[in-house]
């Protein structure tokens, strides 16, 4: 078992734990799963608003935004839907990987560096419910609450007495709403802690929406400080990871290409060979496009965050030979190969993005036991799990069975003892 300080220093731990391969496997697969529904879900919206294939191909390749290129039309009602359950698709298929994760870091602290991931997704996957149902019912109580508000507005509308009426509930208002801005805060620690608390203590929906209060309410400063630990430590994680990987990359192109390419001679400065048009055909498919708001918002972040975005996106840039593609009729052969390494392209971007969700959800595990060591006195790596046994057999009576009287035994008569015959010896004379 892992001796935690149960400080801040723990959380710097998440970078080593991070950097397994079930845990990139893990973030691997479950960004992989919501990627592609969102895909679709985009493509949907985008179809539903009446904007062709072909169009959003061309902007977006595959990763749909809205409201990111002026010349396409802007999403109607049926869009802005199909769009959003894309994003919670996302968001939830990333969650569940995250549980995985979480339960192979907490078997991984206590000791158990076997874990299988078949095992820790099968926890995942039978928590889904908890982890789907805890933000639903808290936003289900945050709309409530809201709605609340629009009646006292409709209350306000009646002459004379609305206005009365309205400014005696003033206070008790007010309160509620300090309360809903209060719940809004633990509505997004829901989606960074949940699985963490999941995956470590196999809790259901209202355990786990009572967890995630109790750390806002008792530990608040150690919380928020160590989510901002994390978001950084996740961003450089990514950047680090993609910057080898690329050298890599440049490295693998640089070995295939002495052979691959020998004999192929260049009749422009706009011709490629084989293995670079492959290579910049198959990263012309990867696109990101973000919505003008996004950018929008961006613009008012500090110098020092747009050199952080500058720094990661430099990182992460793939390889690119030449600025053009011209001047070349590729085979068969060479289109399959683009394929194949467009696959690859993306391929390799979910691998970075699986070791940023691999740190992160390790580093929010080891957020959750050192705030409950703080404020529960309780070191959730010592608890045993309780071992449940199932008998054999099960005797099931019906109700007619329990209504009949029980007959009674008899007891054991006692035999009499016998007695034995004896022969008398006479003696003669």
């Amino acid at each position: 078992m892992t001796k935690l300080h149960f400080n801040y220093k723990d959380i710097f731990r998440a970078f080593r734990l991070g950097f397994s391969a079930k845990k990139i496997w893990v973030g691997f697969e479950g960004l992989l799963f919501g990627w592609l529904g969102y895909m679709v879900l985009g493509y949907l919206a985008y179809l539903v608003s009446g904007t062709g294939i072909a169009a959003v191909w061309e902007n977006f390749r595959l990763l749909p935004m809205p409201d990111a290129v002026a010349a396409l039309p802007a999403f109607n009602v049926g869009g802005w839907i199909l769009w959003a359950v894309g994003v919670v698709w996302l968001v939830f298929a990333a969650m569940t990987a995250g549980v995985a994760i979480s339960k192979l870091t907490y078997e991984q602290l206590r000791g158990d560096e076997f874990f299988e991931v078949k095992e820790a997704w099968k926890q995942a996957l039978k928590s889904l419910g908890a982890l789907i149902a805890t933000p639903v019912l808290l936003g289900l109580f945050i709309v409530l609450l809201l709605a609340a508000g629009l009646l006292l507005g409709l209350i306000g509308r009646i002459p004379y007495a609305g206005e009365m009426i309205v400014g005696l509930l003033a206070i008790p208002a007010f309160a509620v709403a300090l309360f809903v801005v209060y719940l809004i805060v633990v509505f997004f620690f829901t989606f960074t802690i949940s699985p963490a608390v999941i995956g470590t203590t196999k809790s259901d929906a209202f355990d786990n929406l009572f967890e995630v209060f109790s750390c806002v309410n008792d530990q608040p400063w150690r919380l928020v400080w160590y989510q901002f630990l994390l978001v950084v430590f996740a961003r450089v994680g990514i950047a680090v990871l993609a910057f080898f990987s690329v050298k890599a990359l440049h490295l693998g192109r640089w070995i295939v290409g002495i052979l691959m390419n020998v004999g192929e001679a260049k009749a422009s400065a706009q011709v490629l060979y084989k293995l670079d048009f492959m290579i910049n055909s198959a990263a012309d498919t990867v696109r990101l496009v973000l919505p003008r708001w996004v950018e929008q918002a961006l613009f008012w972040l500090p110098n020092w965050v747009h050199s952080g975005f500058a720094w990661i996106r430099e990182a992460v840039a793939l390889p690119s030979l030449v600025s053009s593609q011209a001047a070349m009729i590729p085979n068969w052969s060479v289109m399959v190969g683009t394929i194949l390494f467009s696959i690859f392209y993306h391929a390799f971007i979910l691998f970075v993005l699986g070791y940023g969700m691999a740190v992160w959800f390790s580093g929010n595990t080891l957020v959750y036991l050192v705030l409950v060591k703080k404020k529960d006195e309780r070191n959730l790596l010592e608890i045993k799990e309780e071992e449940i046994e199932i008998p054999e057999k099960l005797e099931v009576t019906t109700p007619a069975e329990e209504a009949k009287p029980t007959p009674k035994k008899k007891a054991p008569t006692k035999k009499k003892p016998t007695a034995k015959k004896t022969t008398r010896k006479t003696k003669k004379g």
